[in-house]
């Protein structure tokens, strides 16, 4: 069995006793910050403060803003590695419109872990002044889902029939969970309304399709799962498995149906 690809998360290795900074934002105006290496990932934990980057092209630089609410935290990942955390709060007049941010700011350099422990140890607070359930199981794995599709991962196998094109994207473990990403493009000229997108754990064996050679893993989670993929749109989503691995004859298969159409997709990977 090929092994399978681990998330390259965050763990912060403190090195330093540094305090978290903090930084101000209002809705007025733009806060510009400058890494020395750019932009791979960023988040912030709550929707009224925002922190714009290129997350095609990497960047050095990102805008904060913010609109009136409660403090909260921005967590920037640079592509050397490099994790920054910083504490967020609404300011009516800005003290700075610009910082070029010094790797000594950083609180550690990231390694395999696991994505929700980092999250878990993140304060967020939402907008409604209350602090997000973090022991919630669902929050977990949607902040698990959002985090996966916010990286720039790897196609294992694509399956193009119809003028449709079904990508499997990278498989991401944590704990009892598997993160799978896929992706529908429609480059047919029909929008593809979907019905269901199954996936199977199936015996290699050739044969009758058979309860014993395919397996239905049903998801714990479907994160960002379209209805409907329109004419020239492509659109990622995240569905969350319990975990399972494969043997050395056994493949992974998807199944996507279209509704009140005919268009069948199947895409095997081993």
């Amino acid at each position: 069995m090929k092994k399978l690809i681990l998330l390259i998360l965050v763990s912060l290795h403190v090195v330093r006793g540094n305090s978290q900074e903090t930084l101000y934002a209002n809705d007025s105006h733009t806060m510009a910050l400058f890494f020395p290496s750019p932009i791979r990932q960023a988040v912030t934990g709550a929707e009224h403060f925002t922190f714009s980057y290129n997350k095609e092209a990497g960047q050095h630089f990102g805008l904060l803003q913010a609109n009136r609410g409660n403090d909260s935290n921005l967590l920037v990942i640079t592509e050397d590695g490099r994790v920054y955390s910083y504490h967020l709060e609404y300011h009516k007049e800005l003290m700075e419109n610009f910082r070029f941010v010094n790797t000594v700011e950083s609180v550690g350099k990231e390694k395999e872990t696991q994505v929700l422990d980092t999250i878990r140890k993140v304060p967020v607070v939402t907008s409604t002044k209350k602090t997000l359930d973090l022991d919630n199981p669902r929050k977990l794995m949607e902040k698990g889902a959002e985090y996966v599709l916010g990286r720039r991962t790897k196609v294992l196998k694509t399956k193009r029939k119809d003028g449709l094109a079904l990508r499997l994207k990278e498989l991401f473990y944590h704990g009892d969970e598997v993160y799978v990403e896929m992706e529908i493009h429609n480059r047919s000229a029909i929008d593809f309304e979907v019905d269901v997108l199954e996936v199977y754990r199936v015996n290699g064996k050739k044969g009758r399709r058979s309860s014993h050679q395919m397996v239905l893993l049903e998801p714990m989670l479907k994160y960002g799962f379209p209805e409907i993929v329109r004419v020239g749109q492509r659109h990622s989503f995240v569905y969350v498995l319990p975990k399972f691995t494969l043997g050395d004859a056994e493949k992974l298969m998807l199944e996507l149906q279209e509704k009140k159409g005919s268009r069948i997709l199947w895409l095997r990977w081993d």
